[in-house]
């Protein structure tokens, strides 16, 4: 070996060493994360493993996380991180990637959401309780664009409801996608009368997001009594319920 190509094996290396001491919160603003609209209370730890803490998404309170790089992906020009991610909305795992213009990308997630604090949720939801567990292979962003979505979504929703819905529902589920921009979240449900429940959640990157429900088909006196207690509307023959915040973000 030359000493040409020794010095340059030795610099290579010398290099590395350096990078996995520096912190944690340099590389990511290097990586554009503040472009993202995320920032956070503290970094604590280096390139290779840290801690965020205090984490917001465009001004949206999202929890803590524990980060551990990725080293393969920046051969493609991307910062890569294994994620652990714990918070008063849920808790949740995947590897959460930003490239060059401003896209972010999740993949392998395995998120659950506790619906008592998750704003987009119909006030019915967030008083019963109930669990969102969303799993899949990728989602998509540009900027604050929802480009594309792979995954399912379940939830206990209706069982936490039995007493305005009833008994009999199938298990709610649905297909995410991206819409309009949005990230969205259907979950689809029927009874052994055919009655039928359908909810999309909605997530816009720094924007208020959604929720709407909708019941329909066959039903039953004590849901044509329960439903607007919960809030739902008469829209012809079906029940309806919308959710849009305040312009400050507060519910209406």
């Amino acid at each position: 070996m030359n000493r040409s190509l020794l010095l340059l094996l030795l610099l290579v290396g010398f290099s590395i060493g350096l990078a996995a001491f520096a912190p944690l919160e340099t590389a990511l603003r290097m990586g554009g994360a503040n472009r993202l609209g995320i920032s956070w209370a503290s970094a604590e730890g280096t390139v290779f493993d840290g801690k965020l803490t205090a984490i917001e998404n465009r001004g949206t309170r999202i929890g803590d996380a524990d980060l551990h790089l990725k080293p393969a992906a920046l051969l493609t020009g991307r910062l890569k991180y294994g994620i652990e991610w714990t918070g008063e909305d849920g808790r949740g795992t995947g590897e959460l990637s930003a490239g060059l213009g401003n896209r972010l990308s999740l993949t392998k997630y395995d998120i659950d959401l506790d619906l008592v604090h998750l704003e987009q949720a119909a006030r019915w939801i967030q008083q019963s309780g109930g669990r969102l567990v969303v799993r899949g292979s990728h989602i998509r962003f540009k900027g604050n664009q929802c480009l594309d979505a792979k995954g399912t979504a379940q939830s206990d929703v209706l069982d936490r409801n039995r007493d305005i819905l009833g008994p009999g529902w199938s298990e709610m589920r649905g297909e995410l996608r991206c819409e309009n921009g949005s990230l969205v979240v259907p979950l689809e449900s029927a009874n052994s009368s055919g009655t039928q429940f359908r909810a999309l959640l909605r997530f816009a990157p720094g924007g208020p997001g959604g929720f709407e429900a909708r019941v329909s088909g066959p039903i039953s006196r004590e849901l044509m009594f329960a439903l607007p207690i919960a809030g739902f509307t008469l829209d012809g023959r079906d029940y309806v319920y919308n959710y849009l915040p305040a312009p400050q973000g507060n519910p209406t």
